[in-house]
């Protein structure tokens, strides 16, 4: 989903915003670095924490944090574990058109096999601010020679510092909230913009790392290692248990920005929290699991193209989300892009573990078509090249809705590519956290870790939704 670039050193891929070659370890040039201009510039708006990505509590998740039992033990009768997808994957077929809820393609719709570069034509160009002039003049304050005071005359007041002490206290015991947030919390540098104007780090916003704890769900976001800002975004909401209607139905929502488009960590957050917002709110009135998907990638859809300045400078990201029927252990997923949902199998008779999802990319483009087998198209510069995402400038575009009801305990995993470019299959995923279904938070905690300790070469958003034993159909189905 980022800018396809290549090192001058070895010409392996980087993406934009990096600061080094992931393959060599050589410095990359300038203009691949933030605040360079062009493409690979900053934003030009930077977002603010919110209270229901950032707290624990309730805001977070529409239910009280502490979390309840959700592991009782797997059955123990041993029967054959029925798979969830068709030999050929996860359906494709358009459920919900998104057209008319995002804007004309004028800066142009990536069709398969076209570079993201072409996408982001525009975005955040601009002159680059003249780094050797910053602080010039309170610089030349500080070395000013002055005659000394007359015998007897007062001594003129110190001159004020041109850069304030650093680095800068932090508030409390949030070390991301200074307490000047005029100085660069990297170097003695001035803020403008969200931006240090010397080194052209971004400032942390209070998404680096967020934890999310509700009564059913868990979800851990994290920057990775080699990014400067998290534009992830996750939503989770659980339905009071005497509601009327969907008691105890979790939504869940994850979005991944688009990082060649501007403002990417804006539009993620603005889609997933209208999304699962919308997607709670009409399981509350009783709408179908399919219908309220449908619905909310529509109104998610309006929500991110709302925000672009133009069609040619539009915020972008990926949308993918879960309904859990705690009733039934129906699962129900919609998607954009190649943010993913599996089923991660608890054992036993639980139906395996599965990738719920087909991501809207170049590689799978070709897979699917024939043209190229999985390993080549990974391999190609254009792998993750997206061909649908939401945005103003995403063109028609058509959701996809798929409902499975698994059999025995297990749990929903929704995540970005942050953790599946390690994890590609749900195999390997269930490997290497066993029992997640059992320790949700602890799980997702551990696969973010997993992702950092494999490079983190990207942002990471895990979200776990638990599905207990006793829940669940004869059978595995699909809709």
């Amino acid at each position: 989903m980022t800018k396809g670039r290549t090192c001058p050193a070895c010409a392996g891929m980087v993406s934009a915003g990096d600061s080094f070659c992931e393959g060599c370890g050589r410095t990359l040039p300038e203009h691949n670095r933030p605040g360079a201009g062009g493409r690979g510039g900053p934003d030009q708006v930077p977002t603010a924490p919110q209270p229901s990505l950032s707290g624990l509590g309730a805001e977070a998740s529409d239910a009280p944090s502490e979390a309840s039992g959700t592991s009782p033990e797997a059955e123990t009768m041993v029967v054959e574990r029925p798979g969830l997808t068709p030999a050929d994957g996860a359906p494709t077929a358009p459920q919900v058109s998104l057209h008319g809820a995002v804007g004309p393609a004028e800066a142009g719709h990536t069709a398969v096999g076209e570079d993201t570069d072409d996408r982001a034509e525009g975005v955040a160009d601009g002159p680059e601010p003249n780094r050797d002039d910053v602080g010039a003049q309170d610089t030349q304050t500080l070395f000013r020679e002055t005659a000394p005071p007359a015998p007897g005359s007062a001594a003129p007041p110190p001159a004020p510092k041109a850069v304030p002490d650093w680095p800068p206290p932090s508030v409390g015991s949030n070390p991301v909230a200074v307490g000047n947030p005029d100085l660069c919390v990297w170097c003695p540098g001035r803020v403008v913009d969200g931006y240090c104007g010397a080194c052209g780090f971004l400032q942390p916003t209070g998404r680096d790392h967020v934890e999310v704890r509700a009564r059913r769900a868990f979800g851990v976001s994290d920057r990775g290692l080699r990014h400067k800002r998290n534009e992830d975004a996750m939503a989770i909401r659980v339905i009071e248990d005497d509601a009327p209607r969907a008691a105890g139905t979790v939504v869940a929502v994850v979005c991944d920005g688009v990082s060649s488009s501007p403002r990417s960590d804006e539009a993620s957050r603005v889609t997933a929290e209208t999304g699962a917002t919308v997607l709670a709110e009409r399981m509350r009135q009783g709408a179908d699991p399919r219908e309220a998907t449908g619905t909310a990638m529509i109104r998610a859809a309006e929500a991110v193209a709302a925000i672009a300045d133009s069609p040619s400078s539009a915020p972008a990201c990926t949308f993918v989300s879960a309904v859990v029927d705690p009733a039934t252990g129906a699962v129900t997923v919609g998607w954009v892009g190649d943010s993913r949902a599996y089923w991660i199998s608890g054992g036993g008779a639980s139906s395996a573990s599965a990738l719920l999802t087909r991501d809207d990319s170049w590689s799978e483009a070709m897979v699917q078509m024939g043209a190229l087998s999985r390993e080549e198209a990974m391999r190609s510069a254009n792998a993750h090249a997206l061909i649908a995402w939401m945005g103003a400038d995403s063109g028609e575009i058509d959701a996809h809705i798929s409902t499975v009801t698994p059999t025995g305990p297990g749990a929903v995993l929704l995540c970005s590519d942050g953790l599946w470019n390690y994890y590609p299959e749900a195999r390997d995923l269930t490997e290497a956290v066993p029992g997640a279904a059992g320790t949700p938070h602890e799980a997702s905690r551990t696969y973010v870790s997993l992702a950092l300790g494999a490079g983190g070469k990207d942002n990471i958003t895990v979200v776990l939704v638990p599905v207990p034993a006793g829940r669940g159909g004869p059978r595995a189905a699909r809709v």
